[in-house]
């Protein structure tokens, strides 16, 4: 399976939520091919580069080697140039020497230990439907994928009989999820616009067993659907298999209990650990609040104070406006009784009385 045009929302929705940051590392589950939805998306492509902020125009893909009517990716240009051209770091995991390229078999093999955790995004577009251990596969792309980091996977539920050797429903992931403490980003399913009968090689091989095969199923039909789910790894914790087992539910064998704790052990599974972490925010949010309600009071104070002083100056500005002339006329008088002749003084005595001059002191 190649990326097609549908890539490119899906892509703008996560990096506008915050999960691809910029100059994320990406590495491909099995090299990808753009096909001809991707291709003929010329202004999509465009609008992507600018909402990651690349300036360079898109590059041309050019097609590799000659078209085929039976494979539709026959000569399609690889992904690469599209991943590195949007600001990347690209690797991919693949066996046939592309560019880039990590030789890992994905039935046996472990990540190298230069490449655990090392990728901001992991893209399985279409590549572990083809591949009979599930359990490796899925662990490679958890070990993969940094802790904050994505796992973009974009796989076949129904229909396509004869494509791959599995198929996949949206438990599988639920599952997967709970056991690894993953958070599902996003997850939508597609359709394509044809239904599918059963291919002609079972039909000959149901025949074999039922003569009337071809005849019963003439008018078979399916829809051909597809899962496209995104998985953010939050914890970064050893992998462990999606258990298909209710929530809440125990064993008695040790042994299980360990391989799957973080399904059968409730006090440290990641429900527990997300339980720890929210009360711990609500601790720390309840304390913040406290202390926000505690600045606001001294903030309330301080405010207080500094109306009562701005009441009291106001009223001794008052007091001085209203007291000040009384004060000065009486200096005044004063300096005028000390340099006032004796015989102005001794007239206004015998005017007004002895009285008179201590008045005008």
């Amino acid at each position: 399976m190649g990326m097609g045009a549908s890539t490119l929302p899906l892509l703008m929705a996560l990096k506008r939520r915050g999960y691809i940051p910029n100059g994320s590392a990406v590495i491909e589950i099995g090299a990808q091919q753009l096909d001809e939805s991707f291709l003929a998306a010329k202004r999509d492509i465009a609008a992507m580069g600018r909402f990651f902020g690349i300036t360079t125009p898109p590059p041309s893909f050019a097609w590799t080697g000659p078209r085929s009517d039976t494979n539709v990716l026959a000569g399609a240009p690889l992904a690469r140039e599209f991943w590195t051209w949007l600001g990347f770091s690209y690797a991919s995991i693949d066996i046939d020497g592309s560019p880039g390229s990590i030789p890992l078999d994905l039935n046996y093999d472990e990540v190298p230990t230069e490449f655990i955790g090392k990728y901001d995004v992991v893209t399985n577009f279409g590549t572990t439907e083809h591949i009979a251990n599930q359990l490796q596969s899925f662990k490679i792309a958890h070990d993969l994928a940094t802790p904050g980091g994505l796992m973009l996977h974009v796989l076949p539920t129904s229909g396509g009989l004869n494509h791959g050797l599995v198929s996949y429903n949206p438990k599988f992931f639920w599952m997967l999820g709970r056991s690894n403490g993953y958070k599902i980003a996003f997850m939508t399913m597609g359709q394509s616009e044809r239904n599918s009968g059963l291919p002609q090689n079972l039909l000959d091989f149901l025949a074999l067993y039922e003569p009337q095969a071809e005849k019963d199923f003439a008018a078979f039909r399916m829809p051909v659907t597809s899962i496209v789910v995104a998985l953010q790894k939050v914890f970064d914790t050893p992998f462990v298999a999606p258990l298909d087992v209710p929530d809440g539910v125990t064993t008695e064998h040790a042994a299980l209990r360990e391989r799957y704790w973080s399904v059968f052990k409730p006090d440290v599974s990641f429900q527990a650990r997300e339980r720890d972490l929210l009360a711990r925010i609500t601790e720390v949010y309840n304390r913040e609040q406290g202390l926000a309600a505690r600045e606001a009071d001294i903030e309330r104070r301080k405010r207080d104070v500094y109306e009562r002083e701005q009441y009291v100056a106001a009223h001794e500005w008052t007091a001085h406006m209203l007291v000040a002339p009384a004060r000065a006329m009486r200096k005044f008088r004063r300096w005028l009784h000390a340099r006032a002749p004796r015989w102005l003084i001794g007239a206004k005595r015998k005017m007004f009385g002895a009285a008179g001059p201590r008045g005008d002191r």
